[in-house]
């Protein structure tokens, strides 16, 4: 149904001017010249030139022709299917269930009302390897948007693996839930949660837990095996008593790089599925092993309570210079050097390499030494004596975490030097001095990262006092170890200054995911550089090569792989800089994850509860076609949309046939009667 109106921009006084305008013209023409015909005719041709006028100065009021139509909207049930492939593991045949939803869409249809098919995977199979329903209600919704939605029919068997629960979010139409699967639990064993540290240092004892779930097998004795490729290198043969129970191995790795190791459990007659019996573990292993040296003017308990933090990780391995006692100076290139009572005198020891450098200040260092030697720090002394202060952490600072940060301000004081500090550059306070109950802006302790040198400093010695003061109060002297750990896993990092690098994003990745490499091509003097040709091999643990081709870009600097399998893959990049040739290489590790094997009980009375909080209703799969019924009884209405057109009259072509239509039949007429 249409609806048309015509408006003008100007006053409706100006049609009084216009039909003036046309009358007098059409006038002029026909009474001021003797003609071939009567007085009628004269009429009628003066009549057929007024007309034509009109139309034509008619479109210098800019007319508007407003139309209203009038459409006719059916009510939309969206029909959201659940195509996991928990769906179709127990209880439904994916034949069958293709059948009932075509059936029912077809009964929908036959009600008066529209569907709309919406899967949580855009494909007919049952093929997803992760349910997240409220993302499906929220794909179905979006898809609806734009039409009459009055309801939704959603097929699931209740099991989600991501997302939240549905139950969680407000509803403002009916979700009619069809319970797909088997409520009954099966029989079955599976490892529900591998637990283990994603990284371990060469030689250390590392643990793995295993979760072990069972139905149908209490008191049945099963193996369990920790393999490394075809060989078991730990196993446990234990009885099954609950239905959630722990597995832990020890294990510990002396090779470097990342390792693929297996969790498999015995396979038990009638299970209802073996793919969850077996779970990969994937874990880095690292030569965490760092050298650390220890220089100082004299002994002190400081060293002593810091090397013994550090060799108690069993990942440092660490050396004490002191000029008068030690004849030979050490000639290694160390990670990390410490400077304690810095700056008392000049030391004749020069540091090789670039390590990361902490200066522990005494009560006789030289203000004037640390001022030129560090070019991040000048204080400027106020009283010979010095100040007694305690530490507050600066819950801002961001080069690493601490643990129970507010204890800093329960260690013993250490006596800093009063004065006024100034710091400047890429340099972030760590502790704070704290005098009494005020917490001043003066640090207690700094780090400096330009990005080529690390620098920590500490104002003041004495620092053993605050191991031993935690081990008195807590028993352990965990936030010290802490403290120290952190700050020297800080300072041996090296800064990496490469012209290529080609690294994935992450180490560890899922079968259902791309691997992202972000790309990085600098000229001599570190500048970002793009266009350049890269080639890329990756080498999977079967030794399958995948060759590929890359150029980078100001907006593609990231190299997307194609999907892999599982496994431990080592990659291979270069590039050309120039007459240069550069290489990046590195690895990582595709893991299998399907956690649809994980449950493949049905729950139901989840549908249960979203149907009634909707105000929809619940049906099993075997009484589908009441489903219908239930459809049908809340008699959704169609509604009428009115859309509105405006359009200009210069812009209808029917105007100006309207227009030539009428100066062709008076031009025929005058000739026809015999005019000119």
């Amino acid at each position: 149904m249409e609806k048309n109106f015509l408006y003008i921009a100007y006053s409706s006084w100006w049609l009084v001017v216009l039909f003036l305008f046309s009358g007098l013209l059409s006038y002029f023409l026909y009474t001021k010249k003797v003609v071939p015909w009567n007085k009628y005719q004269n009429i009628f041709l003066g009549s057929i030139r007024f007309f034509a006028i009109s139309c034509v100065l008619f479109l210098f009021l800019s007319p508007t022709l407003k139309t209203f139509t009038n459409h006719i909207e059916k009510p939309v049930i969206a029909f959201a299917l659940d195509n996991s492939l928990s769906v179709v593991k127990r209880g439904v045949d994916a034949t069958q269930l293709g059948q009932k939803m075509d059936e029912l869409e077809a009964g929908i249809k036959e009600l008066g009302l529209d569907v709309k098919r919406v899967m949580l995977e855009d494909t007919t199979a049952f093929v997803g390897v992760s349910t997240s329903l409220s993302g499906l209600i929220d794909k179905t919704e979006k898809r609806v948007q734009n039409d009459h939605f009055v309801g939704m029919l959603f097929a699931t068997d209740g099991i989600y693996t991501s997302g939240s629960s549905p139950i969680y979010a407000n509803y403002l139409y009916p979700i009619f839930t069809l319970g797909l699967g088997d409520t009954i639990p099966p029989k079955d064993i599976g490892i529900s949660r591998s637990l283990y540290n994603r990284v371990s240092y060469i030689g250390n004892e590392t643990p793995v837990r295993l979760e072990i779930t069972q139905h149908g097998y209490t008191n049945k004795t099963i193996l369990v095996e920790l393999m490394e490729g075809d060989k078991a290198i730990k196993s446990q043969t234990i009885q099954l008593k609950n239905a959630i129970q722990e597995v832990e191995f020890s294990v510990k790795l002396e090779t470097e790089g990342l390792k693929h190791l297996t969790a498999k459990i015995t396979v038990m007659p009638e299970e209802s599925t073996a793919i969850n019996n077996v779970s990969s573990i994937f874990m880095e292993v690292i030569d965490g092993r760092k050298s650390v040296l220890f220089v100082a003017t004299s002994p002190h308990p400081d060293i002593k309570s810091m090397r013994t933090t550090l060799d108690e990780t069993g990942n440092y391995e660490t050396e004490v210079y002191i000029p008068k006692i030690h004849a030979s100076k050490p000639t290694k290139i160390f990670d990390a050097v410490i400077f304690h009572g810095a700056f008392v005198s000049p030391l004749d020891f020069e540091v090789k390499g670039n390590p990361g450098l902490w200066y522990i200040l005494s009560n006789e260092s030289s203000l004037a030494t640390v001022n030129k030697n560090l070019s991040f720090l000048r204080i400027e002394r106020k009283s010979s004596r010095p100040d007694k202060v305690v530490g507050s952490y600066n819950k801002n600072f961001s080069k690493f975490t601490t643990e129970k940060s507010s204890l800093f301000e329960n260690y013993p004081p250490l006596e800093v030097p009063f004065g006024v500090y100034h710091l400047s550059g890429p340099v972030e306070i760590l502790m704070y001095q704290k005098v009494g109950s005020i917490q001043t802006e003066k640090p207690l302790m700094t780090v400096f990262d330009d990005g080529t040198q690390k620098i920590a400093l500490t104002m003041g010695q004495n620092i053993w006092c605050w191991k031993l003061q935690e081990a008195a109060i807590h028993g352990n002297t965990n936030q010290f170890n802490l403290l120290i750990t952190k700050t020297i896993q800080f300072l041996s990092v090296s800064n990496d200054k490469k012209q290529f690098r080609f690294e994935p994003r992450k180490t560890n990745y899922t079968n259902n995911e791309p691997v992202l490499f972000d790309v990085e091509v600098y000229n001599d003097i570190y500048e970002r550089i793009y266009e350049n040709e890269i080639g890329i091999e990756i080498v999977g643990q079967d030794n399958s090569i995948h060759r590929f081709d890359f150029i980078d870009s100001e907006y593609n600097p990231s190299f997307k792989s194609p999907f892999l399998t599982p496994g431990v893959y080592r990659y291979r990049a270069s590039t050309s800089i120039g007459t240069m040739n550069f290489m990046d290489k590195g690895e990582f590790v595709i893991q299998s994850i399907n956690p649809e094997y994980l449950t493949l009980t049905a729950n139901h009375l989840l549908l249960k509860n979203l149907s009634k909080k909707s105000g929809g209703s619940y049906r099993h799969f075997s009484e589908a076609i009441n489903i219908l019924d239930d459809i049908a009884a809340r008699a959704f209405k169609s509604k009428i949309k009115s859309e509105e057109k405006i359009i200009p009259l210069y812009q209808s072509w029917w105007w100006y046939l309207i227009v030539f239509v009428l100066f062709s039949t008076e031009w025929f007429l005058r000739k026809y009667w015999g005019g000119y």
